[in-house]
């Protein structure tokens, strides 16, 4: 969830309020985007004349109230799909920024898009697929399983889910299906593994030991 001061239901009404928030939301580790806006709204709101005079009375300075006042040009959409507010770090946002700038914000939401619809969760794999224009080599997104908590069932994570829904009962015989050629799987991996410790013993065993009774070297002429 990205915290946007400018639709909070608590207004902050003067400089002390703002200072008492902005020492909270440090506290609570606040995101560079969440502090831009923050920054960006109360010059908006005219608490402060300017950026210089905001900083000194934040005990911040000048220049990291301007950079993070320009990550809240990247689009909420954006910043939503690469994993929310704390994934924007600066090399992030300027990445972004950059690739906002050149293609145009419109077409670079529609290709940031297109890139979770492909299953693409990570911000690597996102800007390249928006911003380079190719597949990423590295493997979309796939399906997680989790145990709950009472250890007696799963809980699927399944990116893009809303494309499955119409077929739920197909996807669910599919699914039994797997479950039921993993388990055969399982059944022969263990009968292999058997086998092969049988191998080993029998490789291992030691030699019975040849035992001669009465020998009696001849007698030399």
């Amino acid at each position: 969830m990205i915290m946007d001061p400018k639709t909070t239901s608590k207004p902050i009404p003067n400089r002390v309020t703002a200072i008492a928030v902005h020492t909270r939301m440090r506290a609570d580790g606040a995101s560079h985007y969440e502090l831009g806006f923050f920054y960006k709204t109360m010059l908006k709101r005219r608490l402060w004349s300017s950026q210089s005079h905001l900083a000194e009375s934040l005990g911040v300075s000048v220049s990291n109230v301007s950079r993070v006042m320009a990550l809240t040009r990247i689009p909420k959409e954006v910043v939503e799909a690469v994993g929310g507010a704390e994934k924007i770090s600066f090399r992030i946002g300027g990445l972004l920024l950059d690739a906002i700038d050149k293609t145009g914000e419109a077409t670079f939401i529609s290709r940031v898009r297109e890139a979770v619809r492909a299953g693409y969760a990570t911000v690597d794999d996102i800007l390249e697929f928006a911003v380079l224009d190719r597949i990423p080599e590295r493997t979309p997104n796939k399906v997680r399983v989790r145990l709950t908590r009472d250890k007696k069932s799963l809980r699927l994570n399944v990116p893009d889910l809303d494309r499955f829904l119409p077929n739920l009962s197909r996807l669910e015989a599919f699914i039994s299906r797997c479950f039921i050629m993993f388990d055969a799987e399982l059944a022969n991996h263990t009968a292999a593994a058997v086998e092969s410790a049988r191998r080993r013993l029998r490789t291992d065993a030691p030699c019975p030991e040849v035992r001669t009774r009465n020998f009696k070297p001849p007698l030399e002429d």
